[in-house]
C-alpha cells in the first residue's frame, strides 16, 4: 500500500531542490534577473539609437554624400565651422531661441493654471480633463492644416475675428514676420499645453490631502496653498515637462512646413526646419548632420540646466 505521507514528502523535497537550483542559478548571473529580462529590449533600443548616431557623426565630418554611390570626401570640422560662421544659421538659432523661450513660458504657465484648476474641480473632473487633453491627440499635420484654414486670409474664421478687432486688416497674418511667429507659437501652445497640464495634474493628485487640511486649519488661502504646498511638490514635474517640451520644440517642423515654410523670409525658420532644408531640400548632408549633432548637444545641455536650476541637482525629495 502506497504511503501518501512519503509521496508528499518526496514531492516537497523535489520542489525545494528545484527552487534552490533556480535561486543558485540566478545568484550566479553576472547581472540581476530583472536586467536579464530587460536585456533584449535594451539591445534593440541600443541598436536603433547607436547606428543612427554613428551615421550622423560620420556624415557631419564628410562632404558630398547624397547616395551610397557618391564619392564622399572628408571635411573634418569644416561643417561645424560653417555652423558658427554662416549668418543664415546664426539667424536661425536666434529665431529658435525666441520661439523656444516664448513657447516654453506660455506652455508651462498655462499648463500650471489648467492643472491647478482641474485639481480643484470636484465634479465632472474626468470629463473636463478629457476635453482639455483633446488637442494633443490630434496629429501635428492635421493641426497645421486646421490652423492654416482658420487663418486663411479669404475665409478663415480667426482672420475674420482679427480683422474685426483691427489686426492684420491690410495683409494676411502669415505674411507678417511677427504675425507668423505668433501664429506658430500659438499653434504649438494650443496643442501641447494639455501635455504639460497632464504631467502636472498627475503630480498634484499624488499630494497627500493631509497637507491641505493642515494648511486650512491654519487659515491658509488658495495662493498660500499653491505657493507652500503645490509649487514645491511640482518641481520634479516641471523638470519632466520642460525636458519633454524643449526636446520637441528644438526639432519642431511639421506645422511650420505646412503653414509658413520658414517665412516670411526667415522669420519662422527655426533650427529644425533649417536642418530639413539643408539635408532634404538642398542635399547638403554634411552641414545638416553637423547641425543635428549640435542640436543634440544643445538639448542635453538644456536638460542639465533645467535639472540643476529647478531641482538643485538633488533630485526629487
Amino acid at each position: 500500500m502506497v504511503n501518501l505521507e512519503n509521496i508528499t514528502r518526496l514531492e516537497d523535497a523535489k520542489r525545494d531542490h528545484l527552487k534552490s537550483t533556480e535561486e543558485s542559478f540566478i545568484e550566479r548571473l553576472p547581472i540581476s534577473f530583472e536586467m536579464l529580462l530587460l536585456l533584449p529590449s535594451i539591445l534593440v533600443l541600443g541598436v536603433l539609437s547607436i547606428i543612427p548616431l554613428v551615421t550622423l557623426l560620420w556624415l557631419s565630418v564628410m562632404e558630398g554624400v547624397l547616395s551610397p554611390t557618391d564619392t564622399a570626401t572628408f571635411a573634418g570640422i569644416q561643417n561645424y565651422r560653417a555652423i558658427f560662421t554662416n549668418s543664415s544659421i546664426i539667424e536661425s538659432w536666434r529665431v529658435t531661441g525666441i520661439y523656444l523661450f516664448v513657447s516654453l513660458g506660455l506652455q508651462i504657465s498655462l499648463g500650471t493654471m489648467v492643472a491647478v484648476a482641474l485639481d480643484r474641480v470636484k465634479y465632472i473632473d474626468d470629463l473636463l480633463t478629457s476635453i482639455v487633453l483633446m488637442p494633443m491627440l490630434i496629429a501635428p499635420v492635421i493641426v497645421g492644416f486646421l490652423w492654416a484654414f482658420l487663418l486663411d486670409p479669404s475665409f478663415g474664421l480667426y482672420t475674420y475675428l482679427l480683422n474685426q478687432l483691427g489686426f492684420y486688416t491690410q495683409s494676411p497674418m502669415f505674411s507678417d514676420s511677427v504675425g507668423a511667429m505668433i501664429a506658430v507659437i500659438v499653434m504649438d501652445t494650443w496643442q501641447w499645453t494639455p501635455l504639460v497640464s497632464l504631467i502636472l495634474l498627475a503630480r498634484l493628485k499624488s499630494i497627500p490631502q493631509g497637507l491641505y487640511e493642515a494648511a486650512r486649519v491654519d487659515g491658509a488661502s488658495f495662493i498660500s496653498e499653491f505657493r507652500y504646498i503645490e509649487l514645491p511638490m511640482l518641481q520634479s514635474a516641471f523638470v519632466i515637462a520642460l525636458l519633454l517640451r524643449s526636446m520637441d520644440l528644438m526639432r519642431f517642423f511639421t506645422k511650420i512646413f505646412i503653414t509658413t515654410e520658414g517665412g516670411p523670409g526667415s522669420s519662422t525658420k527655426i533650427i529644425g526646419y533649417f536642418v530639413y532644408e539643408q539635408t532634404l531640400r538642398f542635399g547638403n548632408l554634411g552641414t545638416g548632420s553637423a547641425l543635428g549633432v549640435v542640436m543634440l548637444v544643445v538639448t542635453i545641455l538644456m536638460g542639465l540646466f533645467f535639472v540643476e536650476a529647478i531641482m538643485g541637482g538633488a533630485g526629487d525629495e
